[in-house]
Parts: structure tokens; C-alpha cells; sequence
């Protein structure tokens, strides 16, 4: 079903915003900014630790920061902001906060029911944005707006009746934010609703025929009609970063959108470098909308060097110094090429990892070798990729402490598998990855794929002392805390 009728309607009433003021916050970047609290129930829950994730729009991830939860419920860490942001902290629930640097911000939570804790988690808070923060969860719940129905939808006229809700609901969401901010004087959290306001809808659009296109429902085609609401998109300020759940959304959406485009344009016999190269001259030629379209290209840029590939931005450097206006967003690309770049030419590796390759000549003997090799001990197999996010995100910080905290008693193995040698050593000397490495190529990958019923990246392969396979799954990757129950209870076997 092709037939958008309802765009017309979309592109008159879409993305106004009634309050065109911004409101401009003072603060010094370099205070420390303390969130603290108790969590009740922390027994019945089995947690032990507290995590703040923080969105760096320069480094297109999430910064992660944790800290014990004592045994009266207690915590406390300390979180490097540079500006007002969206914070989700995670222990059971996940839930957010809004903070501005140099912030002390006290939180409890109570899980009223533990069988049901999303749904049923009180929050009060104290100190600094008690009531930006109690606002902001109230704002959450009240939200009027749903449109995750229509994603899976199997009817024909699914993306019409999308079109149809959408078209109504900029109204609905305006109205909702004048009657809830109406009382408010906290600049943040109008700054955070304002933009809300501006952006929600744009980026549901582009999720939602993102969405369908990936899990292949009918969706809008890359290059067509349904995508003309972008330009009526509100230009992007530095004020509406704060709202990192959606900004954050519509940055990853859009480049996303453009790679389809370039796709859908050249065809399926474009490789994903020139993917990527086109991708940059569709944005690059929105350059006139400044800082959203800043951010894409600078996003469309990073996603290149996710493997240590150099090829997109080298093609692309002149447009991307071109169409970039931001100082800043320009500086990040230049130095994550610098950095990559010393990364290919000089990789440094940590001292406890070890390159190796197998005896055998059959792929077939490959674990026999690797359960011979590890002298009874316990073995641990991260089954990876250079190119695999998940497998990146494990690698940051809970790889290194289960190898801490089990190196002399767990053999750490390490098998790449389905990447690009040359992006191979670069990715160990990145994350300084401690361990027995072994490269595989694509057959021998084959067959340790069929033995431990790998399915996809990554896939954590446990085997006893006696060499007997015990688990192997993404379930038990390092930060999830059954890994360390069960690697302890193989270890005192």
C-alpha cells in the first residue's frame, strides 16, 4: 500500500513549536556532579551495583559509571558532565534524571512489587533538580502518545494508519506539554519538553519505516514520498541536546535513513564503502540546516571507523571539512581519524595477550586443542567480530574485570571470527584485550560455529575442567552477573 494521502496534511501541521524561546543555563563545566540515593529491597532484588549512563554526542556512545550498592541499599558515584543532560540509571528499573554539571542529586527507589518492577518503582528525590526530576518521571508515565502498535502491524493499510495517528498527535502533544509545563520555571526541563515537542514525531517517522524495512514488513520505500516531512524538520539548537532520548534517536535514524537512500539510489551492487560515501553527499547537501545535519555526518563518519576502516572518510575528507560548520563536531571527526589511523600503524598490545594459531590443520580439532592447552582449568571462549557493537560494548569494562578476577583460574579465550585481518590486531591493542587471541578464517569459523551452535556475535562458550562444554550463549557474556556464579562453582569443582 503506497498511497500517502495523509502527507499533505503531515507537512502543514507538523513540528511547530508554539514557544520558540530558548532558555540558556549557566553553569561550570568542570564541577563535579554527585548522584546518590538507596535502593529499598536490594536484598529480594540481588543487585549489587548501580550504573549511570550518560549519551557523548561526540563519541556517538554511552559512557557508563557504576558503583556498589552497600548492603543498607546506599550508593554513591560521581558522573564527568560537561553539560545539562539526560541521564538513565540502571539497577533493577531503568529510569531518568535530568542533572546540570556541578548538580548533587538524591534518589530513592522503592520496587513496590519486585515481580513487576518497571511498572511498579516509586522514585523521590533530593538535593539539586528534586523537582525537575519528579516532574520529568511524571512526564514519562502521562506521556499521550503510542505508537509502538503500528510497528508490527500486518494489515495493509498499516503505514496509512500511522500516517493518519501521526497527523493528529502533534496537536495532542502540544497541548499535553503547554498544560504540564505551565507551572514550571526549571529552564531545563522546558529545554528537555521543548525539544520533546519539536522532534518526537520526525523521529518516530523515521523509526517507524526504519523499523519496518529492517524486520521486512511493508515499509516505505528509501527513496520516496513518505520522507518529504523532513524538510519541515525544526532546525537543531545546542539547548535541545539535553533531550538525549530522542535527539540522540533522530541523529541514529537519519543516518540510518541515508544509507538506505544511497542503497536504494545505486542499487544492491554498492559495497557499504560506497554506501557510506554517498550517504555523506546526501547529508552533505542539507548542510544548510546546520547542527542536526552536523552531527550526521559526523555519525555517518564515526560508523565508518567502527572496523578500523579508513576508506569513507579518506574519499569523503574535503566534503565532510566542508559541510561540517560546528568547530567542535569537526574537530571530533579529524581526531578519531588521527587516532585510528596511529592504531593501524602502531598497535599496541597489552602484555597478557597472547596471538596464536592452531597446530592442527583441521578445524574439526580446534576446541580439542584449545581444552588440551588449558591444563584442567576452567575455559571461557569470547566468540567475537571486529564489526560487532555488542561484542565492543563487553570489551569497555566487564571483559577486563571477569579476567581480573578469574585470570588464574579461568583460561580466557578469544576466537575472531568473520572480520577483516586487518582490522584483527587493531581491535585486541584497542581494548587492550587480555587473553589467548586466535584469528579464523571463514571455514574455520563454519565449523566452530556448528560445534558450539553459535549463532550470532557475540556467543560465550563455557567448558568444566574436564573439558566438557557447559554453556554457550550471548546470555552469559562478563557483565552479566550469573557468568561469575557459574565460572565460581566450575572452578571449585
Amino acid at each position: 500500500m503506497k498511497n500517502y494521502v495523509a502527507l499533505v496534511l503531515i507537512a502543514l501541521v507538523l513540528f511547530s513549536c508554539k514557544n520558540d524561546e530558548d532558555f540558556e543555563i549557566e553553569f561550570d563545566a568542570d564541577a563535579k556532579t554527585i548522584i546518590s540515593g538507596n535502593v529499598s529491597n536490594v536484598d529480594a532484588l540481588g543487585i549489587d551495583k548501580l550504573t549511570v549512563y550518560t549519551y557523548d554526542y561526540l563519541a556517538t556512545d554511552y559512557q557508563e559509571f557504576s558503583a556498589d550498592i552497600n548492603a543498607d541499599g546506599s550508593f554513591k558515584l560521581e558522573v564527568p558532565l560537561t553539560s545539562p543532560a539526560e541521564l538513565t540509571v540502571v539497577g533493577n528499573a531503568p529510569f531518568n534524571i535530568l542533572a546540570i554539571p556541578g548538580d548533587s542529586i538524591h534518589v530513592t527507589y522503592t520496587a513496590v512489587d519486585v515481580d513487576s518492577l518497571r511498572s511498579k518503582t516509586n522514585y523521590k528525590f533530593t538535593g539539586d533538580r528534586s523537582v525537575v526530576n519528579e516532574r520529568l518521571v511524571a512526564y514519562k508515565a502521562q506521556f499521550p502518545l503510542d505508537v509502538q502498535p503500528f510497528y508490527e502491524s500486518e494489515e495493509e493499510t498499516a503505514t496509512a494508519d500511522f500516517l493518519s495517528y501521526v497527523s493528529k498527535s502533534q496537536k495532542t502533544l502540544e497541548d499535553f506539554n503547554a498544560k504540564f509545563i505551565q507551572d514550571s520555571d526549571e529552564p531545563v526541563l522546558k529545554n528537555y519538553i521543548k525539544a520533546q515537542e519539536k522532534y518526537y514525531l520526525p523521529t518516530t517517522l523515521l523509526d517507524f519505516a526504519n523499523y519496518r524495512s529492517y524486520y521486512d514488513f511493508e515499509a516505505p520505500d528509501a527513496d520516496g514520498e513518505y520522507y518529504t516531512f523532513l524538510d519541515n524538520v525544526p532546525e537543531l539548537k545546542t539547548t535541545d541536546l539535553v533531550n538525549t532520548g530522542t535527539v540522540q534517536r533522530l541523529i541514529y535514524n537519519l543516518t540510518y535513513r541515508l544509507r538506505s537512500e544511497a542503497r536504494a539510489t545505486a542499487g544492491a551492487e554498492m559495497d557499504d564503502d560506497a554506501m557510506d560515501v554517498k550517504a555523506i553527499e546526501l547529508a552533505a547537501a542539507q548542510k544548510e540546516k546546520g547542527l542536526l545535519y552536523d552531527y550526521v555526518i559526523h555519525d555517518l563518519a564515526y560508523g565508518s571507523f567502527a572496523d578500523h576502516n579508513l576508506i569513507v572518510y579518506e574519499k569523503s575528507k574535503e566534503l565532510i571539512s566542508k559541510s561540517i560548520t560546528n568547530a567542535a563536531i569537526k574537530k571530533s571527526v579529524i581526531d578519531r581519524y588521527n587516532d585510528e589511523k596511529r592504531l593501524l600503524d602502531s598497535p599496541e598490545l597489552p602484555k597478557e595477550a597472547e596471538l596464536l594459531t592452531f597446530k592442527s590443520d583441521d578445524p574439526e580439532n580446534y576446541l580439542d586443542e584449545i581444552v588440551a592447552n588449558a591444563n584442567g582449568k576452567v575455559i571461557y571462549i569470547d566468540n567475537w567480530a571486529t564489526w560487532c557493537g555488542p561484542c565492543k560494548v563487553e570489551f569497555k569494562n566487564a571483559s577486563p574485570q571477569l579476567h581480573e578476577k578469574f585470570k588464574d583460574d579461568v583460561e580466557f579465550i578469544y576466537l575472531c571470527h568473520n572480520s577483516e585481518r586487518a582490522a584483527y590486531i587493531p581491535s585486541i591493542a584497542q581494548f587492550q584485550i587480555k587473553g589467548k587471541h586466535y584469528f579464523l578464517e571463514d571455514k574455520a569459523s563454519s565449523v566452530i560455529a556448528s560445534q558450539i551452535n553459535l549463532e550470532g556475535f557475540p556467543t560465550y562458550t563455557i567448558f568444566n575442567k574436564e573439558g566438557e562444554m557447559v554453556q554457550s550463549d550471548y546470555i552469559h557474556r562478563p557483565s552479566y552477573p550469573e557468568t561469575t556464579e557459574i565460572l565460581t562453582k566450575l572452578i571449585n569443582e
